[in-house]
């Protein structure tokens, strides 16, 4: 059940991100620049072969300006307090819209995932450990991997685990570097 209801779900997600796919080329196509709104460049290397300029003192170019952040592979060996001072705050996100939430509780019949979201100030590469609590009690862990990301998704599945879903019980996530708690999420009560 919980395998059909991921399925649906994955298909109306891949649905809606090819529509708005379609959306997005289709208004970039209705807004090309015409003769007057073009970039020109005084580099002859960026003209295109067989273009004739518009201007006999500029080229046309459609090579992108401005700087960009540069994703590196080394990796600096973080500390307890290092993770810390990048800490903001965590949230539970909803399951099916992929978004924050802020409620309280949920009818159990509805729960197949518990995902828990904890938010840095920076970009971190590092992998934690994310327990799962029902009750007060360890009920699942998992590792979370960061690179280069400043969110660190504990998402727990049921059906991963072979429950169908989360059963009544009070659930939080704890987020943990070198077993040492990171954050915490708020409680959230499955009715």
């Amino acid at each position: 059940m919980a395998h059909h209801k991921s399925q649906l779900i994955a298909r109306d997600l891949t649905a809606a991100i090819l529509s708005l796919s379609f959306l997005v080329v289709s208004s970039c196509s209705l807004m090309e620049p015409t003769g007057s709104g073009r970039v020109y460049s005084t580099d002859d290397s960026k003209r295109e072969e067989g273009a004739a300029p518009q201007d006999t003192s500029a080229y046309e170019t459609f090579v992108p300006t401005g700087t960009y952040a540069q994703e590196t592979e080394e990796t600096t060996e973080l500390s307890l307090s290092d993770i810390m001072g990048a800490y903001l705050c965590s949230t539970w996100y909803d399951a099916v819209e992929d978004n924050p939430t802020d409620i309280s509780s949920i009818s159990s019949d509805s729960v197949f995932a518990l995902k828990g979201v904890f938010y840095f100030n920076r970009p971190l590469t590092v992998t934690f450990k994310a327990k799962l609590l029902k009750d007060g009690e360890e009920f699942l862990t998992k590792e979370v991997r960061l690179k280069n990301n400043v969110t660190a998704e504990a998402d727990f599945s049921a059906g991963l685990e072979g429950l169908g879903t989360f059963g009544p019980g009070v659930y939080q996530v704890e987020l943990l570097f070198d077993d040492s708690i990171v954050g915490i999420t708020s409680k959230l009560r499955v009715n």
